[in-house]
């Protein structure tokens, strides 16, 4: 059901929707700082060549040619054709290079890159490990990864009933997650795929009483629970019209947790070979 594991094959109203949502969080001051954070990793003191795999509208890359070097070669990268229209179409001008890839095998040489981030990618594949084995191969010994994600599994907007809010909880996360729990996943991840963790960040995200960064969301899934069908039509008003009401009358919870994993690009056998 996840609509970010393949957007090309969604109904206008749902990518609409997704493109919506992607760009409202990505200008939002707590998501922005998050990037910012993790864009501090990158050396911004000589050309790197950087990839945005899973780029979307192109939110991250457009910060980091912001922030990089004024030489860096940078590609933004998707699977989806109409996520790369509206990238192209919010920045005409930029010398980013937009490409159409595949899920895998991706269209690069070996040892390419200085530096790959995957600011929530990893959360809507259907398998991570493949991913991070193929960025592997296309960044060079050294370079740096970033993979930035949501933990789903512990998101909740806080409901009356207990039973109500954790299998709503699930329901949402599950319909926009193909891996709602990545973030617990990538220690093993990464040292599978032949990374080794510099550095991990966490930050919470929790608004009681009113909503802000999490309300935005419930505006998101407003669209996207009956385009996508995520809840009976009368539950998924009922949920999105408590959302709201408790916002308007101070009653509002909702949390979650952002991860921040930078990791490098160990040498291989074969590279230490050659």
């Amino acid at each position: 059901m996840d609509p970010y594991t393949d957007p090309d094959q969604q109904a206008d109203t749902t990518i609409q929707a997704m493109i919506t949502r992607l760009e409202e969080r990505g200008q939002h001051p707590a998501f922005l700082g998050m990037i910012r954070d993790y864009a501090a990793f990158l050396s911004a003191d000589q050309p790197l060549r950087v990839l945005d795999l899973g780029c979307g509208t192109g939110v991250v890359i457009r910060h980091l040619e912001q922030t990089l070097h004024s030489a860096s070669i940078l590609h933004g990268a998707d699977v989806s054709q109409r996520l790369l229209e509206t990238a192209r179409q919010l920045a005409p001008n930029s010398r980013i290079r937009w490409d159409q890839v595949p899920p895998l095998g991706l269209p690069y040489d070996d040892a390419s890159f200085d530096a790959i981030t995957m600011h929530t990618l990893l959360s809507h594949v259907p398998d991570p490990a493949a991913i991070l084995e193929e960025a592997a191969r296309i960044l060079k010994p050294g370079g740096d990864l970033i993979v930035f994600d949501g933990d789903h599994a512990g998101t909740t907007y806080g409901l009356p009933d207990y039973r109500w809010m954790r299998e709503t909880d699930y329901k949402l996360s599950s319909a926009i997650a193909t891996q709602p729990d990545i973030c617990r996943q990538m220690p093993r991840h990464l040292q599978n795929a032949g990374y080794q963790l510099r550095q991990h960040q966490a930050r919470i995200i929790s608004e009681c009483g009113h909503g802000d960064f999490w309300l935005s969301s419930v505006r998101g899934f407003a669209r996207l629970i009956p385009a996508l069908g995520i809840l009976p039509e009368a539950e998924g008003l009922a949920w999105v019209s408590q959302m709201l009401q408790s916002h308007e009358d101070g009653t509002f919870f909702a949390a979650g947790t952002f991860y921040t994993f930078h990791a490098v690009r160990q040498s291989r056998r074969k590279d230490t070979a050659q």
